[in-house]
């Protein structure tokens, strides 16, 4: 699968073409996750508006379908319960 191909990332590219280029050049590669990772958290020392909900849905979507077509990449994100055994 292309990443060109999905509905949420031609939403994405079209209201923010920086974050839709970096998107396919990472996709399927390991910089993919952490950029969706930058993406989701706020690291600058600047006010941020945030993404619309629509877009937030669409990198949600996207994060997905990466995880799937890429599973051996997926972000292994431990859970609370684990974390205090």
């Amino acid at each position: 699968m292309k990443i060109e191909d999905l509905p949420e990332f031609k939403l994405v590219n079209d209201l923010f073409p920086r974050i839709g280029n970096k998107l396919s050049l990472f996709w399927g590669c390991p910089e993919f996750v952490s950029e969706m990772l930058d993406l989701q958290q706020d690291s600058s020392d600047r006010p941020r508006a945030g993404f619309p909900m629509q877009i937030l849905f669409a990198l949600q979507a996207l994060e997905e379908a990466h995880d799937k077509e890429f599973p051996h990449l997926k972000r292994n994100i431990p859970s609370m319960w684990q974390q205090l055994r």
